[in-house]
């Protein structure tokens, strides 16, 4: 068995490009000793992600990115990622890039947070940023 990633792109979305998400999954998984597992990422609008939001963690609003670290062992790698498409859309011109860049930070978060990276802390938010920064880099666009 190989890492397994699984996209799912709710109807009352804009269609995304998954490739660079794919890419940046793999990346993270290998460069944290995975290479076997499944994440699944859901793609999803506002609503469906205030939802999830309410019901996982208790916060009525909607958001940009939740992860969930399902592994259970030591030999396969399993999470879920669902991000928002449209909070991807809305913000990504304050970054000064497309939605599909906003998206990739979101699905690069998620990932980074499925591998163990808390942002708890300020020195935790130091190494995620950087570890952000690193993997946008080795997924931009050729």
């Amino acid at each position: 068995m190989s890492l397994q990633i699984l996209f799912h792109q709710s109807e009352t979305i804009r269609r995304c490009d998954t490739k660079r998400m794919q890419k940046a999954i793999r990346r993270i998984a290998s460069d944290y000793g995975w290479t076997k597992g499944e994440i699944s990422v859901a793609l999803v609008g506002d609503v469906e992600i205030r939802e999830i939001n309410k019901q996982h963690l208790s916060h009525d609003y909607p958001t940009d990115v939740i992860s969930f670290d399902l592994t259970e062992g030591d030999e396969l790698l399993e999470g879920e990622i669902i991000a928002s498409v449209e909070t991807a859309d809305r913000d990504a011109s304050s970054h000064q890039w497309g939605g599909d860049d906003e998206l990739l930070l979101y699905v690069v978060h998620g990932m980074l947070h499925i591998v163990g990276l808390g942002d708890k802390t300020p020195s935790q938010v130091k190494e995620m940023r950087s570890e952000e920064a690193h993997y946008l880099a080795l997924t931009t666009k050729p």
